[in-house]
């Protein structure tokens, strides 16, 4: 029966040429449906036609498409490129791919007269010297104003020329070139320092600054040298929070391949500056796809000059290739990780037993684990500041770009019930929008929060599974009346507990933040001569009461606070 439906394509395959080059699947609206690259056209075309018959990729892709097309190259080489610029291109369905901006941000110390500090996400864009990708994303933000902070190259973009300095020369984040508050000789040696730090040359950094104290004290340039002392009070704080330092390489990508995941773990300056797992489009990450993981990366994002993978792949000769033309040098491929990469694998990428846990759920609950389960919980402070939480579970991780927060806006006094339904009513909705909502459901509670949830779930005519969890006993409800005893089985212990712990760690740290930032401003209220513009001014910098308690009268003046009001904050603090 399969047979004859795809009795279409045998017509192409008796066409097909028997020369290397790219063949394109495609349905009768024109849309590519596939796309992939062969020595030999008509033999792969062949190849994914017996597939068909076992594997549902493969039927799917023939059963979606009615038409077969065809480049032929000079080499396999030409092919290899064709094939990743039309899949960059036209992003076919059925193709793995990293998701459309997947290219991570990246710190550039412009190449200008002034140089200053730029965030970018495509290499090459902007002129100037390129450090990263920082991992996670907001890593380059926070970076970037630790370079404005250290080393003060300008914030303003482009430079102006003027006789006033900016608000941000009093707060310490830039040197002041545009009013000439400092020379060029010296701006260009902040510039160099700055990108000796951000290589990771931190040793050579603290010597060079060390040299600097030295100079500006014989010169009896005490507040030049305080300056230098706290940019080495700061790089040495940077120093401690480094995890993995002294790597025996200087420069490399290390790509983790798990299961259906893939991780990426960066290297630079001999150190591990940070981990992401790649986000794939369309279709889970599959054996035999990771060239094309590869090259999807490199497309947009900085290459190395060492990559290492923890599996060998296909396309090897190929890959390389492409990269020594990207690149202009070639780049060492390894498939041996470090010891000191995989003591960091080991303690910071968990691995679940999928097959076990799969078994365990399927046999208690009688239904297939879901793909994606979302877990809520709400916090509040004596009926306060209520937030709700939403965190996400994807075949066996914890999918923290998914996750979600809420403050609730309907309940005014404690009412548990009452704050989930809304939480819960917003969220579902936003399932009818979803391409693939979750399968189920977990609110941390008991046998009155699971009410909420199919009461919502019934009331908005989804098709979802709702458990509930209790604390202390562990006892798991479910929509269909049962109550399983999660200590009797580990599999399912561990699973629902850590949902239960991290949406619980995920509304506190909300609930704190709002009661943080809310308390701070309040407390702020009772000082004469701080109005709603200082009150922000001092919340934006400080955050909290402590870090205001330790600001000095002369860091308080430039954020425009009197003298004499820094001191009533301060007698009214302590």
């Amino acid at each position: 029966m399969e047979e004859k439906i795809f009795d279409w394509s045998l017509e192409y395959m008796e066409k097909a040429p028997e020369e290397p080059g790219v063949y394109l699947f495609k349905n009768n609206k024109k849309q590519y449906i596939y796309i992939g690259k062969a020595v030999n056209i008509k033999n792969r075309l062949k190849n994914h036609y017996q597939q068909a018959k076992t594997d549902p990729k493969e039927r799917k892709i023939f059963s979606e498409s009615s038409v077969i097309e065809w480049i032929i190259t000079k080499s396999d080489y030409e092919a290899f490129v064709l094939e990743n610029e039309l899949i960059k291109q036209y992003k076919p369905k059925y193709n793995v791919r990293l998701k459309s901006g997947s290219s991570y941000p990246m710190l550039v110390i412009t190449d200008e007269d002034y140089p200053t500090v730029k965030i970018s996400r495509k290499y090459g864009e902007i002129k100037g010297t390129y450090f990263g990708p920082f991992l996670p994303a907001k890593t380059a933000r926070a970076m970037k104003e630790l370079i404005h902070k250290l080393f003060k190259l300008r914030t303003c973009d482009p430079l102006p020329k003027r006789s006033i300095v900016c608000f941000d020369y009093h707060l310490g984040l830039c040197s002041g070139p545009c009013a000439d508050k400092i020379t060029k000789k010296e701006y260009l040696e902040d510039a160099n320092v700055a990108k000796s730090f951000l290589s990771g040359n931190v040793k050579n950094v603290i010597y060079q600054l060390y040299d600097k104290i030295n100079h500006y004290t014989q010169k009896l340039m005490f507040e030049k040298a305080a300056v230098v002392r706290d940019q080495i009070k700061a790089i040495e704080t940077v120093i401690k929070k480094q995890e993995i330092l002294g790597i025996p390489v200087e420069e490399a990508d290390v790509f983790f391949f798990s299961g259906r995941k893939v991780y990426l773990i960066v290297i630079r300056g001999s150190t591990i500056i940070g981990k992401e797992e790649l986000r794939i489009s369309n279709e889970e990450f599959e054996e035999g796809n990771e060239i094309l993981i590869l090259t999807s990366y490199y497309n947009n994002n900085y290459i190395p000059e060492r990559i290492i993978l923890s599996k060998e792949i296909e396309d090897l000769e190929n890959f390389k290739q492409w990269l020594l033309k990207s690149k202009g040098k070639d780049v060492i491929i390894d498939f041996k990780l470090l010891p000191q990469v995989e003591n960091f694998i080991k303690r910071n990428i968990t691995f679940t037993d999928l097959d076990s846990l799969k078994y365990q759920f399927e046999k208690t609950f009688g239904f297939k684990l879901p793909n994606r389960i979302e877990c809520f919980d709400i916090s509040h402070l004596q009926g306060s500041f209520t937030v709700g939480s939403c965190v996400v579970w994807e075949n066996g991780f914890m999918n923290k770009k998914e996750y979600r927060r809420f403050r609730v806006k309907t309940v005014s006094q404690i009412d548990d019930y009452a704050s989930l339904k809304e939480v819960l009513t917003r969220r579902f909705k936003k399932y009818l929008e979803m391409e693939n909502p979750p399968e189920l459901v977990l609110i941390d509670g008991g046998k009155g929060q699971l009410s909420v949830g199919i009461e919502v779930r019934d009331k908005l005519k989804l098709n979802l599974r709702v458990f509930s969890i209790a604390k202390k006993e562990e006892i798991l409800y479910t929509d269909d009346g049962k109550e399983i005893k999660l200590f009797e089985n580990q599999e399912l212990l561990k699973l629902f507990t850590k949902l239960r712990d991290e949406a619980h760690r995920f509304a506190i740290t909300y609930n704190r933040k709002l009661r943080e930032k809310e308390a701070l401003k309040s407390v702020l209220d009772n000082i004469e001569g701080i109005g709603e513009k200082r009150k922000e001014i001092l919340y934006r910098t400080y955050k909290t009461l402590d870090n205001i308690i330790k600001a000095s009268d002369e860091e308080l003046k430039k954020l425009g606070i009197p003298t004499n009001v820094a001191q009533r904050i301060k007698s009214y603090l302590k």
